[in-house]
């Protein structure tokens, strides 16, 4: 994760991210020395203010969140069509990528669970053996020499329960196996895309957080400039020294919200384009996961069914076993590979 922040075009080169992975003690020192005004409360353009002007600010920006609550519209920048289609992109790639990985993680899923059972089938077929063992049991007296005949004919065409509950603690082996690569290419890979959108969709927010600070300002520029009306009123009628202190104070205060306003529009504008760019990375991201995902499932199925073909095929009458035995059209034990128990699943079978 901190290789691909490092990576990041974004990122990469950011004077913040070289600070964060070299912290250095004494420079932080140095740098609250240099900056004593950090101590106290900084506003969202990047000056002090004083603690009035902090709660008044506060309780601004709270009746603006209010506003976004009951659905009205923010003030916003030209661009603001194409952030909403940003928007119902991510929800349509949200939708879709959920139903995908509810399959995925399914058809995943399935290999560990046909593990568990062929396991539980392969002890229990292992039990019935040591019940009993045909090849070991001497045929009773009173059976006719034809009961013997057939059985000895049944014993020769099918294989022994020992037998069988080999082959399916061979099959649950290479389905364990199967699962877990299964899960590093395929379950792995759906998670971090899901992990990704949520990631997009908290790009979305924290534009969505400069846009209500950039509001905020617009409207103490109104709240102000209908402050400045009512004193130059008030002074217009009943001149007096105090009155015209409050002309000034609040002129100074207007003019600070321009200010502010300005530098929050242009916070705005610079974290949308960011936005816009991480976009088209994120699509081409996206599509590039999904086809390799998908590509790693079918060479995780071909691989594996090609020990579970050898594997099955053992069960068959003689003939179909091995190099002659033919599942579905095709030949078993025909290939290198094929017949020879991966690593993986010889050792979990052992």
């Amino acid at each position: 994760f901190l290789r691909r922040v490092q990576i990041h075009p974004e990122l990469e080169g950011a004077p913040s991210i070289s600070a964060f992975f070299s912290p250095d003690a004494e420079v932080f020192e140095q740098a609250k020395k240099d900056h004593p005004e950090t101590e106290g409360f900084i506003s969202e353009d990047g000056t002090t203010s004083s603690a009035k002007e902090k709660v008044k600010h506060f309780f601004v920006k709270a009746g603006i969140k209010a506003k976004v609550a009951r659905g009205v519209d923010l003030e916003e920048t030209p661009d603001a069509a194409q952030v909403d289609e940003v928007e119902q992109y991510l929800s349509a790639l949200e939708t879709h990528v959920k139903a995908l990985a509810k399959a995925t993680l399914y058809l995943v899923d399935v290999s560990k669970e046909t593990s568990t059972n062929m396991h539980e089938l392969g002890q229990t077929l292992f039990g019935l053996h040591q019940t009993y063992d045909p090849d070991t049991t001497t045929p009773d007296d009173n059976d006719s020499s034809s009961s013997s005949s057939n059985n000895s004919n049944a014993k020769s065409k099918n294989p022994s329960l020992k037998t069988i509950s080999n082959i399916f603690a061979s099959l649950s082996a290479i389905n364990k196996v199967k699962y877990d690569d299964n899960y590093a290419k395929v379950s792995k890979p759906i998670i971090d895309i899901q992990d990704n959108i949520k990631a997009a969709r908290l790009a979305l927010k924290r534009r969505k957080d400069h846009a209500i600070t950039y509001n905020t300002f617009l409207q103490q520029i109104k709240n102000r400039q209908a402050a400045l009306e009512k004193l130059n009123h008030k002074n217009a009628t009943s001149p007096q020294a105090t009155t015209e202190n409050q002309i000034v104070s609040t002129q100074q205060l207007l003019d600070e919200s321009n200010k502010s306003s300005k530098v929050a529009l242009a916070a705005l504008e610079k974290v949308t384009q960011r936005v816009f760019r991480e976009m088209d990375r994120f699509k081409h991201s996206v599509d590039a996961q999904l086809r390799l995902l998908y590509v790693n499932h079918a060479r995780v199925q071909v691989d594996y069914s090609r020990q579970l073909d050898v594997e099955w095929n053992k069960l068959l009458p003689n003939g179909n076993a091995g190099s002659g035995g033919a599942v579905n059209g095709r030949v078993g034990g025909s290939g290198a590979d094929d017949g020879v128990l991966s690593k993986e699943a010889e050792m979990l079978m052992i």
